[in-house]
């Protein structure tokens, strides 16, 4: 297990967060620098530069960990086989609606939605080698399943509606018994 420093953390998280507050702010990535945001931390810039080459690489590494954070719960539906299933994708739902602001303020929805394209693709591989029951003569390819569920998952959190993500997940789930 490598240790990580808790000043370190602290800091890098605090950076994180200013950068946060000024994009959710209205702020545009090109239009921040290392300045403002060192500043918004109260910290200064050397200090940003001993964790991060630039913004850029900041906003890489808060999108890295949201996509490894996405990985390790789509990770844990593969090895699923009961039904507390539906309820790792509603927590995965949660997470998803949690992080959307974070998301779109650093402009990453697109890489978002191709690493869960992928990783649902995965997820639907494994469970057609592994089913819960027998196969059926007839099946959607997998990447037009993929794809319908991103969908769902896109549209559900691109505009506000009433449906929980329990609701989401339940159709998700019928997605997958078809």
């Amino acid at each position: 297990m490598q240790y990580e420093d808790p000043r370190v953390l602290r800091t890098q998280q605090l950076l994180k967060d200013a950068l946060m507050e000024l994009l959710l702010e209205g702020n545009q990535l090109h239009q921040l620098s290392v300045q403002k945001v060192t500043k918004h931390a109260k910290l200064n810039r050397t200090t940003f530069y001993l964790h991060y080459k630039d913004l850029e690489d900041l906003q890489v590494q808060m999108t890295d960990e949201i996509l490894q954070q996405l990985t390790v719960k789509i990770s844990t539906l593969m090895h699923e086989r009961n039904s507390s299933r539906q309820e790792q994708v509603v927590d995965l739902l949660h997470y998803l609606k949690i992080q959307w602001g974070m998301i779109t303020a650093l402009s990453q929805q697109e890489a978002v939605k191709r690493h869960l394209f992928e990783l649902f693709k995965e997820l639907i591989t494994a469970r057609r080698r592994n089913p819960m029951k027998p196969k059926r003569d007839f099946y959607i390819d997998r990447d037009v399943k993929t794809a319908s569920i991103i969908g769902v998952i896109m549209w559900w959190l691109q505009y506000e509606n009433e449906l929980s993500a329990q609701d989401i997940a339940e159709q998700i789930e019928l997605m997958n018994k078809r």
